[in-house]
């Protein structure tokens, strides 16, 4: 890269417009020569320089207070007859003028109990700042737990790990992967994140970003409006109100998805928050491996759930989720082709499950899933499950994400995820589960044929008196 063109991809970062292979060239130009990273560090310096002289203060022709430091030091020490007296006032002077205008960090960190990070600068050496802060060029990794993010500009974040996001300028944030809440004043309106599918502007407002790998990016929003691009394809441009959801599809376009709060967090945990959800997770090659797994005796066996917006192509139905049969190969089944449930991005089977023999509901010990097909990545499974207690609210319980399998017209499988508790007890007192069926990247219409859906419990125990 000549130094027109550093100086011209330069000027497109900071002005928020350089994307794709032009930003992947740059940071890697930025990597390997010394020399522009030197150009990089001198516009950052005239970029901030700018934007405080636009605020009253003239960054370019300020002192270093280094330097005021060093020459009231040698001027101290170069005046025998100055008095005691006097260097204590000077020196206190000094200490006033560094705390003084010591600037404000561009992002600073807050981490919640039992949080794991770690942080790296553009800078290296006396000239990377220093704690738990981000300049422009900074990087911050959350192995565990939760982060807030509190922006001089007064833009607010909740980060939930994993995570990995990347500060590119005060107004500019590359979200790499991760699940982040953002309140954004009407100062800061304009404020970016960029994704691996998006490009999201905000107009005043309170979002949320999902970005997981292997996972199509979702934008919620909450309150007021923003604009978001697809990356990809056709590269669409939506604006999104208050209340909508969309993810993004490969082929440039935006999906409708239902907008939930509930996948976000606003405030930073006072607590360190242990997943109770233990996770198991299979997968096989062969598209029948799991057929002796469906259970006949489960709570949903028999169940006749409330649906929305499933696939009936091949008299595919939910019903057969909790039947108790695995169900076989395509088409092997006259008048039943599909034995099993064809998902869309959303669909929804709500199970009433009653408040059983003691009236206080079910306790939900186990949960288990499987997903098969012979292509496309239909043996896939990504979704969402929530439980009602008795007389209470909807509430998510987990959701899971699994794509082990290729997504081609070639390979198919099975995939078997089951949910269990350390406690023994998923959830206590229940008498509505629902299931929603997400996207699984890279399948047709990021669907997959779900072949069984077993929720294993007991009725909830009376208390003793």
């Amino acid at each position: 890269m000549n130094q027109r063109e550093l100086e011209h991809h330069l000027q497109e970062l900071f002005d928020g417009r350089l994307e794709g292979q032009a930003y992947e060239h740059l940071q890697q130009t930025l990597r390997d020569d010394p020399a522009a990273r030197e150009a990089y560090r001198e516009y950052l310096h005239l970029y901030h320089a700018l934007e405080f002289r636009a605020k009253g203060v003239d960054l370019l022709n300020v002192v270093p207070m280094e330097k005021v430091v060093e020459r009231r030091q040698r001027r101290a020490i170069s005046i025998a007859g100055l008095a005691a007296v006097a260097v204590l006032v000077v020196g206190a002077l000094v200490m006033t003028l560094i705390a003084t205008h010591t600037p404000q960090p561009t992002l600073a960190v807050k981490t919640a109990p039992g949080t794991e990070i770690s942080i790296s600068h553009a800078h290296t050496g006396e000239d990377a700042p220093e704690g738990l802060v981000l300049e422009p060029g900074s990087r911050l990794k959350v192995n565990k737990g939760t982060v807030e993010l509190e922006f001089a500009s007064g833009v607010r974040g909740i980060v939930r790990s994993p995570a990995d996001l990347t500060l590119q300028r005060q107004d500019l944030l590359d979200l790499t992967n991760g699940t982040v809440w953002f309140e954004v004043p009407k100062k800061a309106v304009g404020f970016m994140v960029n994704t691996p599918d998006l490009t999201l502007t905000d107009l005043g407002t309170e979002f949320g970003i999902i970005s997981e790998p292997n996972f199509l990016d979702e934008v919620h929003v909450f309150h007021g409006k923003v604009e978001v691009s697809n990356r990809n394809g056709l590269k669409k441009t939506e604006r999104l109100e208050a209340g909508q959801a969309r993810f993004a599809e490969p082929a440039g376009h935006w999906r409708e998805t239902p907008a939930r709060r509930d996948h976000f967090l606003d405030e930073l945990p006072s607590k360190e928050i242990k997943p109770a959800v233990i996770l198991t997770e299979d997968s096989s090659g062969s598209q029948l491996a799991y057929a002796d797994d469906a259970s006949a005796s489960d709570l949903l066996h028999g169940l006749t759930p409330v649906t929305t917006g499933w696939n009936l192509k091949n008299n595919a139905h939910p019903k057969e989720l909790t039947d108790g049969i695995h169900g076989a190969r395509f088409e092997q089944l006259p008048g039943d082709a599909v034995q099993g449930a064809w998902t869309t991005v959303g669909a929804t089977a709500e199970y009433y499950l009653g408040t059983g023999p003691t009236g206080r509901g079910f306790d939900i010990t186990s949960i288990l899933s499987i997903a098969d097909w012979s292509n496309v990545g239909f043996g896939n499974q990504a979704w969402t499950v929530e439980v009602k207690p008795v007389g209470g609210d909807y509430r998510i319980l987990h959701t899971v994400n699994y794509h082990p399998l290729r997504a081609d017209l070639h390979s198919g499988g099975a995939t078997k995820v089951g949910l269990t508790d350390k406690s023994g007890v998923l959830a206590s007192g229940i008498e509505s589960i629902k299931f929603t069926a997400s996207h699984v990247a890279g399948s047709v219409d990021n669907a997959f044929v779900w072949r069984e859906l077993d929720v294993f419990g007991v009725p909830t125990e009376q208390p003793d008196r």
